[in-house]
């Protein structure tokens, strides 16, 4: 799982340091905040096509292949964003990059694979603690590149070092990474692939707490990637943030998500258990959004990103480890890959509702909305979460000492 980690850590580096620089990229290139959002659109549709896709290919026929493409994929993306002449074409990268994604839903899918279930959240933690070190170092080291002349910044560089250290983690991942997935679980898999599609789902689907939390995260990404890809523009519009502001701040995001996805996360896990862990981040982050909108002092504006970062952290390890303990056997990497299909779907949708509001209405509408839309969702799902809370007491309760 190591491997894995590292592998992962060293391409969300990369990806790390370019998110940051992208919407000023596109302005380069003439682009509306409206249109800045299309970046995030054109990588969230391919996400939603191809996680769902590479999820089943990896249950077929094993998640190393599958990892290893998608890594290679990633760096050519990154490699092809630094050498982008025009808008147009950073919305191809970007698409490209949006295939490569599904290499996150084939890592969940080998922790899932080598970790009991008693280890699940805190091994899906350390995937997160991944994503967290990306965002702390990546927008560091793009703020470092990017050159300190607002007037003319290098965004080139940054995306050449992107591609470098996503091919480095190719690299790794080509002589460490163990096949996890055992050749009994293909057999299944491929078996349960011949089925009709109708009978696939339903199996899938079979557990009456799938849809929910599949609805969850894709609630949670709506949220979230509105403000992911507004939150530079909205910072530039409220505080003049340049790039190099931005990038010391998502290191600061970096910093919250390694501690608690990497720290804290299995403590908790342990405390609380998996589902009342769910509501005590989806309450975190409803709470971050709001009080971002009230944000008149900067040390309330701190407490608002904190709040939203610790919710964050908390949701997307404690998600694939819920959907990975419901899953039907052998279909652990298709379940997950649907799981980040959903959230692909709402990474879509988020930014275009949000960069809609946000030209047209407010700046702070979709910090609004998503609050709004984040406590109802948490009324409608405590009652199935309770639900699971249960289930898991008993469980352990009939567990042999």
């Amino acid at each position: 799982m190591l491997a894995v980690f590292l592998s992962i850590f060293l391409d969300l580096v990369g990806f790390g340091i370019i998110l940051p620089l992208l919407p000023f990229y596109a302005e380069h290139y003439g682009a509306t905040a409206f249109m800045v959002t299309w970046l995030a659109t054109s990588f969230s549709l391919f996400q939603l096509i191809f996680s769902t896709i590479w999820g089943r290919v990896s249950d077929r026929i094993g998640r190393k292949p599958v990892f290893l493409m998608c890594l290679a994929v990633s760096a050519g993306a990154y490699l092809w964003t630094g050498l982008a002449e025009s808008f147009a074409v950073l919305i191809v990268a970007r698409c490209v990059s949006g295939i490569a994604s599904g290499k996150i839903s084939v890592a969940q899918a080998i922790v899932a694979d080598v970790t009991t279930p008693e280890n699940r959240a805190k091994g899906m933690g350390l995937m997160g603690a991944a994503f967290g070190l990306g965002f702390t170092l990546g927008p560091a080291i793009g703020a470092f590149l990017v050159g300190n002349d607002p007037q003319n910044p290098d965004f080139q560089t940054p995306m050449f070092v992107a591609a470098g250290l996503s091919l480095l983690g190719l690299l790794l991942a080509l002589f460490t990474v163990k096949e996890s997935l055992t050749a009994e679980d293909r057999a299944t898999a491929r078996e349960t692939t011949k089925l009709p599609l109708k009978t696939q789902l339903q199996a899938i689907f079979a557990s009456p707490s799938i849809p929910w939390l599949i609805g969850s995260f894709f609630i949670v990404s709506f949220v979230f990637s509105q403000v992911e890809t507004l939150f530079p523009l909205w910072t530039e519009r409220n505080y003049g943030w340049q790039p190099k502001d931005l990038g010391y701040c998502f290191a600061y995001i970096g910093v919250i998500l390694v501690i608690v996805q990497g720290r804290l996360i299995g403590p908790l896990t342990q405390k609380l258990g998996e589902p009342k862990l769910l509501l005590v981040g989806l309450s975190a982050l409803a709470i971050g959004l709001f009080s971002t909108t009230v944000a008149f002092h900067f040390s309330i504006f701190i407490a608002a990103i904190t709040f939203m970062s610790v919710g964050i952290a908390i949701l997307n390890p404690t998600h694939s480890a819920l959907i990975s303990f419901v899953s039907a056997k052998g279909q652990q990497g298709s379940t997950l890959g649907i799981a980040n299909s959903f959230s692909g779907l709402g990474r879509i949708l988020g930014p275009l509702w949000g960069g809609a509001f946000f030209e047209f209405v407010d700046y702070d509408m979709p910090l609004i909305i998503g609050g709004v839309l984040t406590v109802i969702f948490l009324i409608f799902v405590r009652r199935v979460v309770i639900s699971l809370a249960d289930k898991n007491t008993a469980n352990k309760e009939k567990a042999p000492l």
